[in-house]
């Protein structure tokens, strides 16, 4: 196995399980804009910690270099979770849930035009498996109906794809993955405290404990996820990424007592699974 593919997988791991943490304490009565603020404050001191290693780096980064930074920083704070909200709210759950992995269309469109990644038959062929396995799995087989809402659901895909997937290998290949993964995170802090502020979400926590496991959590998704992009591409990351529904639909039945998956959800998780192997394989 690639360097590429251990990590993208633990990666994909990583976020799984802090899907199901935050699910947990959602349930739990949680706050979800106070959620992201205490994770975001928890984790501040270590990736100040991580940029303090990198002044020599910091004082040789370009503008170009801050610009992508920027970029990712408000792209994956300000703009999917404003989005998010709007997405939840308009679009049924079933839609978002399938609507959220077009996420590797627009990686494959967008690395194609910013990052000179070729398209090939191959990578739509896989991604199209990918698709097939994610609509089975989320929606287990049934006929669902697109409506206004989903465009929101489109939008986030797509901020997404370019900020963390197109922006973050952009990163990779200028800087080291140090000051990529911690100069994004700290531009986003300030930006994730005032949406807080604005929905009046701050207070401490019932779940501290759960919220220092999801911030951890989110810290190692976050690691191995820039790690990810220093040794594979845009498109390989996203595709092999997408096992993270699989491992959440499995979490969810064995931590969380959700129902059983249905042998179409098998189906689909299989084929996701598997289109992700082929990925590795074919060194897309």
């Amino acid at each position: 196995m690639s360097k590429g593919f251990i990590f993208t997988f633990l990666a994909s791991i990583f976020w799984a399980i802090s899907i199901i943490i935050a699910r947990f304490v959602l349930k739990a009565g949680e706050n979800a804009y106070n959620i992201a603020f205490w994770t975001t404050i928890l984790a501040t001191p270590y990736w100040i910690f991580v940029l303090s290693k990198r002044k020599t780096e910091i004082k040789q980064a370009t503008k170009k270099d801050y610009l992508i930074l920027l970029g990712m920083g408000l792209i994956s704070t300000v703009g999917t979770t404003i989005l998010e909200a709007f997405a939840i709210k308009y679009s049924p759950a079933i839609n978002y849930a399938f609507l959220m992995r077009s996420v590797i269309l627009f990686t494959i469109v967008f690395a194609y035009l910013f990052l000179g990644e070729k398209l090939t038959l191959k990578k739509i062929v896989l991604a199209a498996l990918i698709l097939a396995g994610a609509y089975l799995l989320t929606t287990k087989g049934q006929a669902i109906s697109l409506g206004a809402g989903d465009l929101f659901t489109l939008a986030e895909a797509a901020l997404v794809a370019f900020g963390n997937n197109v922006l973050g290998k952009m990163a990779t290949n200028r800087m080291s993955t140090s000051l990529s993964s911690s100069g994004s995170f700290l531009i986003g802090v300030i930006p994730i405290i005032i949406i807080a502020l604005m929905n009046q979400a701050i207070v401490i926590p019932q779940s501290f404990f759960f919220i220092m496991l999801l911030t951890l959590s989110y810290l190692l998704g976050t690691i191995t996820r820039f790690k990810a992009y220093q040794n594979a591409s845009a498109t390989y990351i996203t595709m092999v990424y997408s096992f993270t529904p699989v491992f959440v639909s499995i979490m969810a039945v064995s931590l969380l007592g959700e129902a059983m998956i249905t042998p179409i959800q098998m189906l689909g998780g299989v084929l996701i699974i598997s289109a992700g192997i082929a990925a590795e394989k074919l060194k897309i």
